[in-house]
């Protein structure tokens, strides 16, 4: 005959399980909200690029600053990241933003090619940047992580 203490062991040990696959299924869920958005705006980004919504200007590098970020794979475990802010006018209104680059040959006062986008012109990137399809790829990464996680099967005994 089966103790009670046993009963309530069973019920312990399904109440977990339970648990643990609602987990796993948010975790899952969440993987593919972040990467649907991430890879719409990807397809925002190329769409507008392709539809002329970013136009040419001259900007002006005003400054060029860099910060020691955290990385467990550089050595010594940092990296050196740089925050790089351009200058430039449109239709004579001047404006500031920051490109997300490495300087590569950058200096300060360095005069570039930037598109400027005209609904914002404060989004400011460099001709031939690839970022819309790093997006798009990093969205459909996560995306298949949140499948791949929500529908594998696991045994959480």
């Amino acid at each position: 005959m089966a103790a009670v203490s046993d009963y309530y062991e069973g019920d312990r040990n399904i109440m977990n399980r339970t648990l643990a696959r609602v987990g796993s299924m948010a975790f899952s869920l969440i993987f593919i909200a972040v990467g649907i958005f991430i890879l719409g705006l990807g397809v925002k980004r190329m769409v507008n690029l392709n539809a002329g919504k970013y136009i040419e200007t001259q900007a002006t590098i005003t400054r060029i600053e860099a910060s020691e970020a955290f990385d467990s794979d550089a050595p010594g475990g940092t990296r050196t990241e740089y925050d790089i802010t351009v200058e430039y006018k449109i239709n004579g209104r001047k404006y500031v933003s920051r490109l997300g680059e490495e300087p590569k040959d950058f200096y300060e006062g360095m005069e570039l090619t930037v598109l400027y986008n005209v609904d914002d012109p404060t989004d400011v990137i460099l001709p031939g940047q690839a970022s819309s399809f790093i997006m798009m790829g990093m969205g459909v990464v996560g995306i298949a992580a949140g499948v791949v996680t929500f529908f594998k099967r696991r045994d959480f005994v």
